[in-house]
């Protein structure tokens, strides 16, 4: 029987958790009461916000209907032939004139009691410099001490207000009126004439401010402002104000709603724009409206947060009490089980954490160790799987659960991808070995990204390969495999300039056909050497082996004897129309396998060899020393790179036979070569370069080495570089981009391909077999 450790809880880990449990039970509450109070806050808010709009509008409707009134009053008077036809009266003024001014005076009166909110109506005829009224006849001087914008404003500068072409604008005045000063708002607007030449006049309305807001309204300390586009304060409710205590830069929307300290208190500002004239309507009330009606809601949360630490305590002390139990069992356990002592002064939570943080301390150790090797042990099962290595001992759904590999169905498929070429990566530092590592690491995720758009895929790396598991959602469908390859190779070529050969297995069921899958997918590699590199091979479409296995291949002995004849005689045109025919009988409509293809390409290398050994000792030690025909032809993988190379290495044979039959070359040959063998660095050196160094054309110069030499200018330039470049792939261990540049080469894939031509390798696998150590 289990002996029980008894446990001792420390008195202070008990304090601290009554607190923390308490704070924790008060917390929620006043959570609540504090969003209660902010919600309710936000109701008060849009209730005076409301209100305040809704005066806002009132008040911009009212007061521009009467100042379109004032507007239309002022084109009536402008069209007036009376007001009009004064205009052009002149200093000093006759009788008529008085006469006629009288008339216009009592015009002005019946036009002023049209409207409530004119106090008074003035025509200033510039020409005549008269200021006329319903009640006065004045000069410009007399209406610039009655009527002015400003107390400083000078008569100059009053004057230069008025003695604008055109003007129709409101501007807030100050009006004397005996011994008194009053607020006012003017409406100015032009007489035009005909004649441009005419002052003309200007008509004025003088509306008193108060007239403006005398319907307006404003209660607990609120003001309503008027403010016109110049943010210049027009009217007020708020007779002790001088001027609009918000800036009018502040206000730039069409209508809102802001917060601003003004004169030591806070308020609350709203204002709309009239559509008619961009004047703003502004109401302004203070915080302190606010605070009123949140007083009430304060005292009620107050007492609410009061009960509920009252009623918190009690119940926190209560569940405390009863959930602390289970605690101090969790305690006895640990130290029973796991050896790590409890004393009873110490924090029991921190004894838990020590104990536990033990525990998972060791288990992502654990993790992290297979993590760091999980891609490894990944791929080693994907290859299992694909060379058929799989434990049948262990259930293959556990096996697949551990490598994080889940199938949707029973129909998988393997795709091989064959790297070409290091494309973007053949000019860089890295070593071989680190160029496929990279490279397949590169395909490997751009496969199983394009994939996982409608299926699931799992890539591995195969030797020099990478392969591909494929696991359909639903029937497996060929044409989706062929096009995932397509869009793999298309984006490796468009990114990395990286070419690829990739092999298409069949669809098979069930998890153990893999190993199949993947021999067919071998099989279809193979038959790259067919095809050529940079296609997509499906197993389906190989040839079968009734159609393949008893046909043979073209290749009778009397046109081999004919091809040996045609190139012992030197005759390029006839050797190559033979290749020709050849590769063209075997690639007709009749399959051909990749056993025959083998055969054939031996075939052809054994029959240049035959017509080498025919040679005389010279031509031949000639041809092996800057051809090397041998060594290009086996490095060939495919048929139609071995076409390629045969038809170059039977021009330089054919070549260098009729060379032996050529005289000894004119000077001028000599001197085209010595010229090469000097300036084959320079990456301008070209045959019309060369023409221009000796005073001849290009086609002339061209036509004369070629019977000279028996070569081709330009292939002796290429010949010329490239023993250079070979120098020093061999010597030293300068990049090949550098080497390139060396020997007259700017661009590193016009040299990388003249090399591959003739010497039949890259540069990059030259210097592998031919470099330094």
């Amino acid at each position: 029987m289990r002996s029980r450790i008894p446990v001792r809880l420390g008195k202070r880990s008990v304090i601290v958790t009554w607190l923390i449990s308490y704070i924790s039970v008060l917390l929620v509450p006043m959570m609540i009461s504090g969003a209660v109070y902010a919600a309710t806050w936000h109701v008060v808010e849009s209730e005076v916000t409301r209100a305040n709009e809704s005066l806002l509008q009132q008040t911009e409707q009212a007061i521009d209907s009467n100042l379109r009134g004032i507007e239309r009053l002022s084109v009536e008077i402008a069209l007036n032939k009376q007001v009009a036809a004064f205009i052009n009266a002149t200093k000093p003024l006759t009788d008529n004139d008085y006469y006629e001014l009288y008339s216009i005076a009592n015009t002005l009166r019946v036009y002023k009691m049209a409207n409530e909110y004119i106090e008074q109506i003035y025509l200033y005829y510039k020409n005549s410099d008269t200021v006329l009224s319903t009640r006065d006849h004045i000069d410009s001087r007399g209406l610039y001490e009655m009527l002015r914008q400003r107390e400083d404003m000078s008569y100059e500068e009053w004057k230069a207000f008025f003695d604008k072409r055109y003007m129709q604008e409101y501007a807030p005045v100050r009006m004397k009126d005996g011994n008194q000063t009053e607020k006012a708002v003017m409406y100015a607007k032009s007489v035009l004439l005909d004649n441009p030449d005419q002052p003309g006049a200007v008509i004025l309305f003088v509306i008193k401010d108060s007239k403006l807001l005398e319907n307006t309204t404003s209660s607990n300390g609120s003001a309503v402002a008027v403010v016109d586009k110049m943010n210049r304060l027009v009217a007020t409710t708020d007779a002790g104000s001088d001027a609009y205590p918000v800036p009018y830069d502040r206000l730039t929307e069409e209508k809102g709603f802001l917060y601003d300290e003004t004169g030591g208190r806070k308020v609350a500002v709203s204002y709309t724009t009239s559509a008619s004239n961009g004047w703003k309507y502004v109401s302004l009330v203070p915080a302190a409206v606010f605070d009123q009606k949140m007083e009430y809601m304060k005292k009620l949360i107050y007492g609410s947060v009061g009960l509920c630490i009252l009623i918190g305590g009690v119940v926190t002390f209560w569940f405390l009490r009863k959930n602390y139990v289970p605690i101090s069992l969790l305690i006895g356990s640990f130290a029973t089980k796991s050896g790590l002592s409890f004393s009873g002064g110490s924090n029991e939570y921190h004894y838990l954490q020590d104990a536990l943080n033990n525990t998972l301390t060791e288990k992502e150790k654990v993790d992290q160790r297979l993590k760091q090797h999980h891609n490894a042990i990944r791929s080693h099962f994907l290859r299992g799987l694909l060379n058929g290595r799989l434990d049948r001992n262990v259930p293959v759904h556990e096996s697949l659960a551990a490598h994080d590999i889940r199938p949707e169905s029973d129909h998988y498929a393997v795709l091989l991808f064959h790297i070409e070429h290091y494309g973007k990566l053949d000019a860089s530092d890295y070593s071989e070995p680190q160029k496929v590592k990279l490279l397949q690491f590169i395909v490997m995720n751009v496969v199983e990204e394009l994939a996982a758009q409608h299926h699931l895929a799992f890539a591995t790396e195969m030797d020099e390969w990478a392969a591909c598991i494929v696991n359909f959602r639903g029937e497996g469908d060929p044409e989706a495999l062929r096009r995932l390859a397509e869009q793999t190779k298309r984006f490796l070529l468009e990114q990395f300039h990286v070419p690829l050969t990739v092999a298409i297995s069949g669809i098979h069921q069930d998890l153990y056909n893999l190993p199949r899958a993947y021999v067919e997918t071998l099989e279809a590699m193979e038959y790259r050497l067919v095809m050529g590199s940079g296609e997509v091979i499906g197993y389906d479409d190989l040839p079968k082996p009734a159609a393949s296995g008893t046909g043979g291949y073209y290749y009778p002995l009397h046109v081999e004897q004919q091809l040996i004849n045609f190139v012992k005689t030197g005759d390029y045109e006839r050797s190559k129309a033979v290749i020709e025919e050849i590769l063209s009988m075997n690639g007709g409509e009749t399959p051909f396998s990749v056993a025959h293809a083998k055969c054939l390409m031996f075939d052809l290398i054994g029959t240049l060899l035959k017509t080498m050994d025919e040679l005389g000792a010279e031509p031949k030690r000639r041809v092996m020393e800057h051809v090397d025909p041998l060594n290009r032809l086996i490095a060939c993988e495919t048929i139609k790179e071995m076409e390629a190379e045969l038809r170059d290495v039977l021009e330089r044979v054919c070549r260098t036979i009729e060379e032996d039959r050529k005289t000894e070359a004119n000077p001028i040959g000599r001197q085209v070569m010595e010229h090469v063998q000097r300036h084959y660095s320079d990456e301008n050196l070209n045959i019309s370069s060369i023409g221009e160094a000796f005073g001849l054309t290009p086609s002339y110069l061209s036509k004369q080495f070629k019977t000279q030499t028996g070569e081709a200018l330009l292939d002796y330039i290429n010949r010329t570089r490239l023993e250079a470049a070979k120098a020093l792939l061999a010597q030293q261990a300068l990049p090949v981009a550098e080497i390139a540049r060396q020997v007259g080469y700017g661009d590193i894939n016009t040299f990388n391909r003249i090399f591959k031509k003739f010497e039949g390798i890259t540069p990059g696998k030259y210097r592998g077999v031919a470099g330094p150590g």
